[in-house]
């Protein structure tokens, strides 16, 4: 016996939404590969940074 019936309507967003395939590429570190080729070429040089603040004591 169960306490409730099975709902007659169909859920409301059952349908949505766009179909879309997800893409695979074949090997993953050649995908990496190419997005820090990408971020290399905008960025080709390390911006400078400053020093700690308080000598470089660090505590967690």
């Amino acid at each position: 016996m169960k306490s409730f019936a099975k709902p007659v309507e169909p859920l409301f967003a059952a349908e949505a939404g766009l179909a879309a395939s997800v893409r695979r590429e074949e090997d993953p570190y050649q995908a990496l590969d190419d997005l820090m080729a990408a971020v290399e070429a905008l960025c080709p040089v390390w911006p400078l940074r400053t020093g700690f603040a308080d000598g470089g004591r660090l505590l967690l």
